[in-house]
């Protein structure tokens, strides 16, 4: 097992570590705050030279959470909106007169859920046509071209407008 890699000898694993391992591998400015600076990172255990063999063919049947069935038209969380624009930075519509606020207004769960979807799809295409097309995997595959901003992008547009499709 590997431990955690500073950037501070007290350094530790934690749900920080995600967006310290992303800001460190994309060469990203700035930290979100002062404990993902802290955070240790994950790029000592992110390797292709040695593939896992123990990972599980089959996974069981998920528990239900819920006795309650989702309310496909109820109006979205805080945090499902957050999803919704982050798979908009995924697409290229984060560059849009839409983003972020109209994208978001008056949409339902499923809707959201349409939307993000239909957008992974979009952009796991993408990934194949680009692998087909002999682009090395370490390349990243962007679906826009986004203008320049006048205004700063926050991390998750910077993390989430380019990506590497994992499959």
């Amino acid at each position: 097992m590997h431990g955690p890699s500073g950037p501070y000898p007290t350094s530790e694993f934690e749900h920080s570590s995600i967006a310290a391992t992303v800001k460190k591998i994309f060469n990203l400015k700035d930290f979100l705050t002062r404990r993902d600076a802290w955070a240790g990172t994950f790029e000592c255990v992110l390797n292709t030279t040695r593939l896992r063999t123990d990972c599980p063919v089959t996974l069981p049947e998920p528990v239900k959470m819920r006795e309650t069935e989702a309310k496909e038209d109820a109006n979205l969380s805080d945090f499902q909106e957050q999803i919704v624009l982050m798979s908009a930075a995924l697409s290229g519509d984060h560059v849009k007169d839409t983003y972020p606020h109209k994208l978001v207004e008056n949409m339902v769960v499923s809707q959201a859920v349409k939307y993000v979807v239909d957008v992974f799809q979009k952009f796991c295409n993408e990934c194949e046509i680009a692998r087909k097309n002999g682009v090395d995997e370490s390349e990243i595959v962007c679906l826009a071209n986004p203008p320049a901003r006048k205004t700063s992008k926050s991390l998750a547009h910077k993390i989430f407008s380019c990506l590497i499709c994992d499959h």
